[in-house]
């Protein structure tokens, strides 16, 4: 059925006019970013939009920050979505009068009526709602502190032998390694593209901005550097977030079978002979196990959870009110400095602020490493992938079948 914006009834028009597009999202939970148009009829209803979503253009602040937002929209755009990124794909042009608008709330009424920079508004305003929701999902205090905490676990437990060989752990249990990767921040473009085509476009879902990625030898060492990260507590398992943890790479119980027939009492051959046994272990069917990610190539096989980590650092807040107190202890009676004090002591801020904040561990071995470099697997159809979406997600119909 084709969207009509509004229906109206010759008694109480006011009353009765509705927005089928926008009622979508209360009722159908559908995505702001796939709406097809807004709904607003004044300069004024569109000014009010913007100040209860956010931005208070009488706020010098939330004014240049809604701005700011703006001038990043039309350079993602520009640089990313419009370009065609293949031979194969259609490139458009943004156009000059979107890009000359000085009153924001033009770019609502033009989404919110016919006309040909109807399409093109919504199109901006979807890259402008995914950078909001990204530039808030950035803004901790703490941010560098969460990054030490996470990837120093890791770093501690890699080693290099003295031929330059990379192991996780010492000793007897050391697992080799071919490659460790810490992801500490993901970047900038990749986490508005990510936004783009997710379902949801809520930034508080993206869960791999902090990574540890592990790359082995053999699927086997794939489930030894699993076993060491839960016997050292490198990722707590009761901390796994469930639903999104997938394994690609081995069949376990397949595996398992093998392992216990030929490591039994009176099985024929050692342990050691039959080593090569473990090291073919097949792959899942995938049935039971359904890829998260529709951009992920079928070919590509890795094991991948979520972890939450417990982050703890000190209250900034505490600290001040106790450099404060002792600061002036030495000028005021300790009564009337207790009585100045008592309404930022109110609420005893804890000392140290302790909250979980998730991030993604992949585990391959070479094979599968390998074909992350070329072919189908590889990065760069990855993000080909997810770019294709996006566009066609912001785009829509200025993008020709």
């Amino acid at each position: 059925m084709q969207d009509r914006p509004y229906m109206s009834l010759s008694w109480g028009r006011n009353r009765y006019d509705f927005s089928w597009e926008t009622l979508r999202s209360f009722l159908d939970g559908v995505s702001p970013i796939d709406l097809n148009r807004l709904a607003l009829q004044s300069r004024d209803e569109a000014y009010q939009f913007l100040v209860h979503y956010g931005y208070d253009m009488a706020i010098p602040s939330e004014h240049h920050e809604a701005w700011t937002v703006f001038r990043e929209g039309i350079e993602y755009l520009e640089r990313v979505l419009c370009p065609a990124p293949t031979p194969e794909d259609q490139a458009v042009g943004l156009p000059e009068d979107l890009q000359q608008i000085t009153d924001l709330t033009e770019i609502l009424l033009l989404a919110s009526h016919g006309g040909p920079l109807q399409p093109w508004a919504c199109a901006l305003l979807r890259v402008m709602h995914t950078i909001s929701h990204a530039n808030h999902a950035v803004r901790s205090p703490f941010y560098q502190e969460i990054q030490s905490q996470i990837l120093e676990r890791y770093r501690q437990h890699v080693h290099q032998d003295a031929q330059g060989k990379l192991h996780l752990g010492t000793g007897l249990l050391a697992v080799p390694l071919e490659d460790i990767q810490l992801r500490e921040e993901k970047s900038r473009d990749s986490l508005i593209l990510k936004l783009l085509h997710k379902p949801d476009n809520v930034a508080q879902g993206v869960y791999d901005r902090i990574g540890v990625k592990l790359v082995t030898p053999t699927k086997v060492d794939a489930l030894l550097v699993l076993k060491y990260i839960r016997r050292n507590h490198l990722a707590i398992f009761a901390n796994i977030m469930p639903g999104r943890s997938r394994n690609t790479l081995i069949d376990l119980e397949r595996f398992r079978d093998v392992y216990e027939s030929i490591s039994r009492p009176g099985a024929p051959g050692s342990f050691k002979s039959n080593w090569a046994a473990l090291q073919r272990p097949t792959e899942p069917s995938g049935e039971e196990n359904p890829p998260q990610n529709p951009h992920s190539s079928s070919t590509f096989r890795s094991i991948q959870f979520t972890c939450r980590q417990l982050i703890r650092v000190p209250n900034p807040q505490y600290s001040a009110l106790q450099e404060l107190r002792a600061a002036l202890s030495e000028r005021i009676p300790n009564e009337e400095l207790a009585a100045l004090l008592s309404k930022l002591s109110a609420d005893n801020p804890e000392p140290v602020l302790r909250f979980f904040f998730p991030y993604e561990v992949q585990i391959l071995d070479h094979e599968n490493h390998l074909r992350t470099l070329e072919g189908e697997s590889s990065h760069a159809n990855y993000r080909l992938r997810q770019l294709r979406t996006a566009r066609r997600r912001v785009l829509g119909s200025l993008l020709t079948e």
